[in-house]
């Protein structure tokens, strides 16, 4: 059982999209785009009962729809997690945490089989460029 892919299908069950943007506004998840300087592309913020992404205005807009689908991953996977463990065990619940929000984005972004799709001969960073997604999330997708 995947935890990850039948999450992503009961998102695309209950709201018909897997488009990070359409769910974020179904799921009453704010979206806010602005200048988060040179080193940060977004991220996800709970706070007084209010959810937020933030995503950085300087980012391209595929990038920006990867940023969304991983902080989603991060609202949606890590809903009940507590501060205080994440001070006491940075790294390692850091890297957890951000591989389980990317392995969400594939779900989310490349959301049928790549093989099935005439990919074959291309490499992953040829695919990657073609259906502009980072090449982790290939990877990800092909359990690579």
């Amino acid at each position: 059982m995947n935890v990850i892919k039948d999450t992503v299908s009961s998102l695309f069950l209950m709201y018909g999209t897997l488009n990070p943007f359409e769910l974020c506004e179904h799921l009453n998840i704010k979206i806010i785009i602005s200048n988060l300087g040179n080193e940060i592309k977004g991220f996800f913020q709970r706070t007084h009962g209010y959810e937020m992404i933030h995503i950085n205005s300087g980012i391209e807009d595929h990038e920006m729809k990867y940023v969304c689908a991983h902080e989603l991953g991060h609202a949606i996977l890590h809903s009940n997690m507590s501060i205080s463990y994440l001070i006491e065990n940075p790294l390692q619940v850091k890297n957890k945490f951000e591989i389980q929000a990317d392995k969400f984005a594939a779900e989310i972004l490349i959301n049928y089989e790549i093989k099935d799709q005439g990919y074959g001969q291309l490499d992953i960073e040829q695919i990657s460029s073609l259906i502009c997604v980072p090449t982790k999330l290939i990877k990800y997708k092909l359990n690579i």
